[in-house]
């Protein structure tokens, strides 16, 4: 006989829950926006592939994004089309790689694009370290945006000239929060 104790079981329905927005804007053409997630789940419990993979079929992170504007819309990812993308296409990272790509894309020289004040990036990075203590996994999306006008892959896609996206699963707090980085 074997004891129920032993066997794993995964949610057929993940409870997640959007638990709030907040942007903040890095200089004129470049925003930050900070997606929390939440759950009744324990994230430990959970494959981090499976957990992502659920999030993008429930559209957790369907919106449309150009310079000031962030609206929910369903089969819009960013600047990709949702069904386009795949768990796969986020790449875990360590943590040194995590704040080594967010320090590279904030100090990145760009042509017609100011820098980002001390003040401003300090704001950042502390709440960035506020959503990355203990116990922590980053994950990267490892897509890039087309630079051929026939390339976008949807009508919105051409009013971003950059575009990143973090995931960071925090297992202490059981929460996941999505950082995307945009720039027009």
């Amino acid at each position: 006989m074997t004891n129920k104790n032993n066997i794993i079981s995964f949610p057929d329905n993940l409870n997640i829950k959007l638990s709030g927005i907040d942007t903040m804007r890095l200089h004129e053409h470049g925003q930050a926006i900070f997606v929390h997630l939440s759950f009744d789940e324990k994230l430990s419990s959970i494959q981090s592939s499976f957990l992502i993979k659920q999030i993008l079929e429930k559209g957790m992170l369907d919106f449309q994004l150009t310079d000031f504007m962030f609206n929910r819309a369903k089969g819009f990812h960013g600047p990709y089309k949702s069904k386009l993308l795949k768990n796969s296409d986020f790449k875990k990272i360590d943590e040194n790689n995590f704040f080594e790509s967010i320090h590279k894309v904030i100090t990145k020289e760009r042509k017609d694009t100011p820098s980002i004040l001390d003040g401003r990036k300090d704001a950042f990075m502390e709440k960035i370290e506020l959503m990355t203590k203990k116990d922590t996994d980053f994950f990267i999306l490892d897509r890039e945006l087309s630079n051929e006008p026939k390339k976008f892959e949807h009508e919105w896609s051409h009013a971003l000239t950059e575009y990143h996206e973090f995931l960071i699963l925090n297992y202490s707090t059981n929460n996941i929060f999505c950082l995307l980085l945009a720039y027009d």
